[in-house]
């Protein structure tokens, strides 16, 4: 199937920006995982310790968030249909490790980093379901192969 039209003009800056947004998620979490220390040395203690005892479950939904999100961004760009399926994982799983970690973890997103951390998760989440809402138009307007 091909689109039905050519793309809107919006469609070029929104996927760039989401290929950006996504491949900085990307970077943060494998420097995070790698436990690279010279990235990790850059925030306070708590929050270091935060992300690096995550329990397994917990890395794999911020994988699949990050990964799945990356993938989507990508196909977003080839004007893909499939790629509102992985914005949709990569919005659900960044809701949910927002919530996770700002009531359910010892130290809270809030306690280990402040305001800004907090504020960063929410708004991150908040990017990924706009840029899902907004795959999902283009879908339904048959601007996505």
């Amino acid at each position: 199937m091909t689109p039905t039209s050519k793309a809107p003009w919006h469609h070029w800056p929104v996927a760039v920006l989401t290929l950006v947004f996504y491949a900085l998620a990307a970077l943060d979490y494998a420097l995070s995982k790698l436990g690279v220390s010279a990235y990790l040395g850059m925030f306070p203690p708590d929050v270091t310790v935060l992300v690096t005892g995550l329990s397994l479950w917990v890395s794999a939904i911020w994988a699949i968030g990050v990964w799945g999100g990356l993938a989507g961004a990508w196909l977003l760009w080839k004007r893909n249909r499939w790629s509102v399926l992985l914005l949709f994982a990569g919005a659900v799983a960044m809701v949910f490790l927002t919530v996770w970690l700002s009531l359910f973890t010892r130290p809270t997103i809030f306690g280990a980093a402040g305001f800004i951390g907090f504020y960063l998760m929410v708004g991150s989440a908040a990017i990924a379901v706009l840029i899902y809402i907004y795959a999902r138009w283009e879908r339904t307007e048959h601007k996505l192969a």
